[in-house]
């Protein structure tokens, strides 16, 4: 059986599982962001609608346009895409107050594009000549608006011909760019800027009666809430897109440095070896503990490397995992055999207690090796003189379950939800110059998700920690691919 992981896009089932889980991961820092937008747009919404139910209450007064009401306010809610909700607000209040066309027209058509939308009430209406834009009206038409713009008032003209606001020449030049003799303008307006009109329009000279005013000005409101929301979440989804953007440059050049420094830094660390080992010739001793001290500092920054090159094949999904059944108590006696020299020196316990004949589990090991070997190493390196270093594996279920537990200097509360985030190190960590690049956590969270696995943490400042990973036997996974 071919026990290498399936490769990303194939029908895998439990290899699309890992993907999402990662995916949602790397979401809920940004999903935080979006609730906060979306609570505010919601709360503008909702008064808006509850100002549309005060003038849908009167529209039903008048038994004749109940069913209007109910698809005024459907075109609200139902749709949040600009253009969409325009069109359908454009027709909502057209047909509530019987209009024959009806027009949302930016101020700035640049910069609020958005707020645009026509309805006609007829073919015959859609035929006749109309403004495109706000800066194609009429000038006498414009220098009205921009006069009610200006008091933030509705425009209303019952008959362009008996208006004594307008000449015969100005009536003339409205009927022939527009082909209508009667209409009134509700500003759409946020804050204190108008950034656009809802016009209402009629080829014959009547009346606009109050209410009917009434309709346009709440749903100009509604509008200018709508509108806002879908701003909010289209300017939202940009930043997270931008986040992404990053996160792939930041990766790239994360994987590039990598590998650059790899390779210099292993020849570096092989020819330390060799000169300390007096292979090139005996050392005098000041030299010799000068290029010990060297040789510890290259291993970290090798060690380093590696780690983000693992990272960064993970991220980019092209790892391929040489699974075979792996004995994790076996594994973890050897990962504290390693660290008993710094243990001793530390004046740390370290102790192993493992259930007999433990299931195994189907594993890369070399990649499960790095996870116990940092879990271990951190819980050496923040334990005190004195303290001790618990590694624990039982069987439960399907899952063969590692804690270690350490005394030591803990993680304070308000930071533990950080832990699993790369470069992350705590306050207390920084307080006591422990060294460290922040990225053990966050490489054992990456590769036992890769294993199908989980990693829990629990923390008390000054007290200790427990990190607990949990695995599927390799019975349990085999049945499951």
């Amino acid at each position: 059986m071919d026990l290498m992981n399936t490769p990303t896009g194939s029908a895998d089932p439990v290899a699309e599982v890992r993907r999402l889980r990662r995916e949602l991961r790397r979401e809920r820092a940004r999903r935080r962001a979006a609730e906060s937008v979306e609570a505010r747009a919601g709360a503008e919404l909702y008064d808006s609608v509850r100002e549309m139910r005060t003038v849908q209450a009167d529209l039903l007064d008048h038994p004749d346009q109940p069913a209007v009401v109910h698809e005024l306010h459907q075109a609200l809610t139902e749709d949040l895409a600009s253009g969409q909700l325009v069109n359908r607000a454009a027709e909502s209040v057209g047909r509530a107050i019987g209009a024959d066309r009806c027009e949302v027209l930016p101020v700035d058509a640049r910069r609020y594009s958005s707020v645009q939308g026509t309805w006609s009430g007829s073919a015959e209406v859609a035929r006749l000549p109309r403004a495109s834009s706000f800066v194609d009206l009429p000038e006498p038409l414009t220098a009205l608006l921009i006069e009610a713009a200006q008091r933030q008032e509705p425009l209303q003209i019952d008959h362009v011909d008996d208006d004594p606001r307008l000449g015969h020449e100005a009536a003339a030049e409205i009927v022939e760019a527009m082909g209508v003799r009667s209409m009134a303008a509700v500003p759409v307006a946020m804050g204190e800027e108008v950034v656009g009109w809802v016009i209402v329009q009629s080829v014959v000279p009547r009346r606009w009666e109050p209410r009917e005013l009434a309709v346009c000005s709440g749903l100009s409101h509604d509008l200018v809430s709508s509108l806002m929301q879908v701003r909010a979440f289209e300017q939202q989804r940009e930043s997270m897109q931008r986040l992404r953007e990053l996160d792939r440059a930041k990766d790239s050049f994360i994987s590039t440095v990598s590998h650059e420094l790899r390779t210099p830094l292993t020849s570096i660390v092989g020819y330390l070896e060799v000169m300390n080992e007096g292979t090139l010739g005996e050392l005098p001793r000041g030299v010799s503990v000068g290029l010990s001290v060297i040789e510890r500092n290259a291993v970290r920054l090798r060690d380093l490397v590696e780690d983000l090159l693992i990272l960064s094949s993970y991220d980019a999904e092209v790892v391929r995992l040489d699974r075979q059944p792996v004995n994790l108590a076996g594994l973890a006696r050897e990962c504290r055999d390693a660290y008993l020299p710094l243990a001793v020196d530390k004046r740390v316990e370290l102790r192993l207690l493992a259930e007999p004949r433990l299931p195994r589990v189907l594993a890369d090991r070399a990649h499960l090796d790095r996870v116990v070997q940092n879990l271990l190493g951190n819980a050496v390196k923040f334990s005190r003189s004195g303290g001790r270093v618990t590694m624990r594996l039982a069987a439960d279920a399907d899952h063969v379950v590692l804690s270690v537990t350490d005394t030591g200097i803990g993680i304070p509360a308000e930071e533990q939800d950080q832990v699993f985030a790369r470069f992350f190190r705590s306050s207390l960590s920084m307080a006591g110059e422990i060294q460290g690049a922040g990225l053990g956590l966050a490489l054992v969270q990456t590769v036992v998700e890769w294993h199908e696995g989980t990693v829990e943490m629990e923390s008390i400042e000054d007290e200790g920690t427990t990190v607990t990973v949990r695995l599927p036997t390799a019975a349990a996974t085999l049945a499951t691919s």
